[in-house]
């Protein structure tokens, strides 16, 4: 039975692809169209969202969210969440509840349809060509989030190899540190199952999304940042680790 579903994984793994780009063109088309009618980002949103749940259908991914109690729609946050997967990002934005932004580096908002989609949303361009240069796009970065904007970050900086959690970098929690908002830990189960880094080729399966409770960062200074990181990476590591069977589903695709 194991082999069998191995074949129909491979098997569908290349249409999966397919209608992850064809997703992408589509809900990017749509996004640019409604833009002149809404500069809020918030029509873009609802794009990006349901771009990923279609992603997720199309993998056959069923997407789990809960403690969405824990965040305010009149309060914005940057959102931090565990990396084991390309998934993780259709999961973010599934079901997250709020509008948020994300950063990504310079070149890929030069690509077609998806980078045309993040300029035009609010996305946050970093240009990494030099030090001075990234230190001004993290400055606009803390100015967007200082001006009500969330933010959504992987803390770890790229996806772990091993479905482990790995160290956290710090630039995040500076961000969240100046902008002086609350840091909401987010672990994301199951993804790395799905599709780790190994592979091109999705599995189905079930992923859950667990909103923690904010962390206030006026308490910490840069002087004790480790704490903030740590108490931050051993929340998403408590949520990774409770059992299925003790959580609320509020939400599902």
């Amino acid at each position: 039975m194991n082999k069998l579903k191995t074949i129909l994984v491979y098997l569908w793994a290349p249409f999966a692809n397919l209608l992850w780009y064809t997703h992408t063109v589509v809900m990017a088309t749509i996004s640019l169209l409604l833009w002149p009618f809404d500069r809020t980002g918030a029509m873009q949103h609802w794009c990006a969202r349901w771009w990923c749940r279609l992603v997720a259908w199309s993998i056959f991914a069923r997407i789990r969210v809960h403690g969405t109690e824990n965040v305010r729609s009149d309060q914005n946050y940057v959102y931090m969440a565990n990396h084991s997967s390309l998934i993780d990002t259709p999961a973010l934005f599934a079901y997250l509840p709020y509008q948020f932004r994300i950063m990504a580096k310079k070149e890929l908002f030069l690509i077609p349809f998806m980078g045309w989609h993040l300029w035009t949303a609010g996305n946050f361009p970093i240009d990494r060509s030099d030090p001075r240069k990234t230190a001004k796009s993290l400055r606009s970065v803390i100015e967007g989030v200082r001006a009500g904007k969330s933010l959504a970050v992987f803390p770890e900086g790229t996806r772990t190899p091993d479905g482990k959690l790995q160290e956290f970098k710090h630039g995040a929690f500076k961000i969240a540190l100046r902008a002086g908002v609350p840091i909401v830990p987010v672990s994301i189960r199951g993804t790395f199952k799905l599709l780790p880094k190994t592979t091109l080729a999705p599995r189905p399966g079930r992923v859950e999304v667990i909103i923690g409770e904010p962390i206030e960062t006026r308490e910490y200074s840069e002087k004790n940042l480790g704490e903030l990181i740590a108490r931050t990476r051993d929340a998403i590591e408590a949520n990774l680790q409770i059992e299925s069977k003790e959580l609320k589903v509020e939400a599902s695709v």
